[in-house]
C-alpha cells in the first residue's frame, strides 16, 4: 500500500469514528430525554414530577402556545446552526418512531431486506397542510394541532394506556378518562409504530407540524449533511439507513429540509465520504456530478452553473388562501355537532347529565384561549386525582376534541386541590394557589326545584355554603347564592333525585 494511499485510509477512518461517536451520542440523548418524559408522565401529581416538568416546557408546541420568547428563539437558533436535532434527540414522538423503525432491522438480513430507499419531498401538501393548521389555530378550531402535536400525542399515549396499565397492575383503577381519549391514544400509538416500520420518518415529514416548521430553517443550517464525490463508492448504505429518506446516493445530495440529523449515514459510511460540518466539497472533478436540482445540499455553489436544474416549485397562494378560508368558517359548521353521552355506574338509576355547557378547569383566562392553547396531552386529566377531568368527545364542539372537562356525575372537583394548573406546558390553565383557587369559578350551580327531594345533601356538601333549603309551594327544595358558588360540582355529584339530578353545574361562556 502506498503511502498516499494510507493517508487516504486514515482520513476515512477517522471521518467514520467520527459518525458512530456522533450516532451514539444522539442516542443517548433521546433516550435520556425519553426516558426523562416517560417518567414524568408516569409520576404526575408528585413532588419528583413537578423537577422534570422542564422537559415538557422545552417541547416547542408548548413553547409556541405559552408565548415563551427565550425558548423560541432558543430553538430557532439551534436549528439554523445545528438543522433538525430536536426532532431525533428531543421530540418524544419522534424518538419513540425511531426506536418503532429500528425494530425490524434489528437483524443483519432483515436490515438489507428492508431498506429506506429514496422518496421526494410532499412539500406542496406539507406546507399547504402547516398552513391550514396555523390558520385553524387562529381561528380557535385546535383539533388539527391536538391530533398532529408530537408532545400531545405522546401525552395522551401516556395519559391513557401506560398509566392505566400501571393502575391495573398495583391493582388501583384500569380506565382514564373516556372512550373517545383511550381510542385517540390507541390509534396514535398504531400509526407513529406502524408507519415508521415501512417509511420511516414519513409522519414527520407530512403531517407534523412541528416538523414542517422546522424544515423551514433547517434547509438554511450551517451544519448539514454533505457528501464528498470523489471518496464516495457508490455503495447506497447511506441511502439504505436514512429513515427520512432524504439521501439521493445516486445524485450524491442530501434534503437537509427533512434530515433529522440522526447520523444513521455518517455511521455506516466506510469511505467516510457523507460527514456533518458545514462546508461544502468542492469536486475536484465537477463533470462527474449529477445536479438533480433544489433540493440538493450541494447546489450551484459546486457545480457553478445553472444549466439543466430543476428550479424549486412555490406554494400557490390563492389555493393556500382559499383553503384557509374554507377551513376558518368550519367551526361555524361544526357548532352542530351532537354530544356524546357519558356512561356511569350508579347504585341509584340515573340519566347522565348531558344538557349542560361543559366545565372547564380551573385556571383558564378564556374558553377561547383555553381551546386554543390546549393540546389535549392528558397531562392535567393524568394528575387528577379526584378523576373529575375527563377527555372531551364533542362538547366543546366537533373542532375540539380531547380537551379536558369536569363529569360531576362521577366526581368532583376537590376544594383544595391545584395540581391540574401545576402541570400544563402550554399556558391553557394558569398556576393557582390554594387560595386563588377557593374564589376561581369555573360553572355556575342551578337547581330544578320540580325534581329536588328536599334532602339537604347539597347543602350539607357545599364547600362555600352558599346553597340552603328553602320553602316552596309546601316543600323542601335547595336554593343557590349564586354570588357565592365556584362551581366545584359536590353538589351535582351528592345528589340523589331520581331519574335526573335535581342540581347541575353550567359551565361558563368567558
Amino acid at each position: 500500500m502506498s503511502k498516499t494511499q494510507t493517508i487516504y485510509r486514515r482520513k476515512d477512518d477517522n471521518a467514520n469514528g467520527r459518525g458512530k461517536a456522533l450516532q451514539l451520542g444522539r442516542r443517548v440523548t433521546a433516550v435520556v430525554a425519553l426516558s426523562v418524559m416517560t417518567v414524568y408522565f408516569v409520576m404526575l401529581g408528585t413532588s419528583a414530577a413537578l423537577k422534570l416538568k422542564w422537559i415538557a416546557s422545552v417541547q416547542i408546541v408548548p413553547v409556541a402556545l405559552s408565548v415563551s420568547g427565550s425558548l423560541i428563539l432558543f430553538w430557532t437558533v439551534v436549528t439554523l446552526l445545528l438543522g433538525r436535532v430536536y426532532c431525533s434527540m428531543v421530540c418524544p414522538a419522534g424518538i419513540t418512531q425511531d426506536i418503532a423503525a429500528r425494530l425490524p432491522r434489528m437483524s443483519r438480513r432483515m436490515k438489507l431486506r428492508r431498506g429506506y430507499r429514496h422518496h421526494d419531498a410532499h412539500n406542496r401538501f406539507r406546507y399547504i397542510w402547516l398552513g391550514l393548521t396555523a390558520v385553524s389555530v387562529m381561528a380557535g378550531v385546535s383539533m388539527m394541532l391536538a391530533l398532529f402535536d408530537p408532545y400531545g400525542a405522546f401525552g395522551r399515549i401516556m395519559t391513557y394506556l401506560l398509566r392505566p396499565l400501571i393502575a391495573a397492575a398495583s391493582g388501583g383503577t384500569v380506565l382514564t378518562g373516556t372512550l373517545a381519549g383511550v381510542v385517540a391514544a390507541a390509534v396514535t400509538l398504531a400509526a407513529i409504530v406502524i408507519v415508521p416500520m415501512k417509511r420511516g420518518r414519513l409522519i414527520c415529514n407530512t403531517v407534523c407540524p412541528v416538523g414542517s416548521v422546522l424544515s423551514l430553517l433547517s434547509r438554511h443550517s450551517v451544519y448539514g449533511m454533505d457528501i464528498n464525490t470523489d471518496a464516495c463508492v457508490n455503495c447506497g448504505l447511506c441511502e439504505r439507513v436514512c429513515k427520512a429518506e432524504c439521501i439521493d446516493s445516486k445524485g450524491h445530495t442530501v434534503d437537509m429540509s427533512r434530515c433529522v440529523v440522526c447520523f444513521d449515514c455518517t455511521a455506516v459510511c466506510d469511505s467516510g465520504a457523507i460527514t456533518y460540518t458545514r462546508r461544502r466539497h468542492r469536486l475536484s472533478i465537477p463533470m462527474l456530478m449529477k445536479v438533480p436540482g433544489a433540493r440538493a445540499t450541494a447546489t450551484l455553489e459546486s457545480t457553478g452553473s445553472a444549466d439543466n436544474t430543476e428550479k424549486p416549485q412555490a406554494i400557490d397562494r390563492r389555493r393556500f388562501l382559499t383553503a384557509g378560508l374554507i377551513l376558518a368558517a368550519s367551526p361555524v359548521v361544526a357548532s352542530a355537532e351532537k354530544k356524546l353521552r357519558r356512561v356511569m355506574p350508579k347504585e341509584i338509576e340515573q340519566r347522565p347529565t348531558t344538557d349542560t355547557r361543559p366545565v372547564t378547569p380551573p385556571g383558564i383566562m378564556s374558553t377561547r384561549a383555553f381551546l386554543t392553547r390546549c393540546v389535549g396531552c392528558g397531562a392535567c386529566i393524568s394528575v387528577c386525582r379526584a378523576r373529575v377531568l375527563v377527555p372531551s368527545a364533542g362538547e366543546y364542539g366537533a373542532s375540539n376534541p380531547l380537551h379536558p372537562m369536569k363529569n360531576y356525575d362521577d366526581s368532583y372537583c376537590r376544594y383544595n386541590c391545584v395540581k391540574c394548573t401545576e402541570v400544563c406546558p402550554t399556558g391553557a390553565l394558569k398556576p393557582l394557589t390554594v387560595e386563588e383557587k377557593h374564589f376561581f369559578r369555573t360553572g355556575l350551580a342551578n337547581v330544578d326545584t320540580d325534581a329536588c327531594i328536599g334532602c339537604g345533601l347539597c347543602a350539607g356538601r357545599c364547600p362555600k355554603g352558599t346553597i340552603t333549603m328553602t320553602e316552596r309551594e309546601g316543600r323542601r327544595v335547595a336554593k343557590v347564592n349564586h354570588e357565592g358558588c365556584i362551581g366545584c360540582g359536590s353538589c351535582q355529584y351528592i345528589c340523589p333525585a331520581s331519574p335526573v339530578k335535581a342540581i347541575k353545574v353550567n359551565g361558563l361562556k368567558r
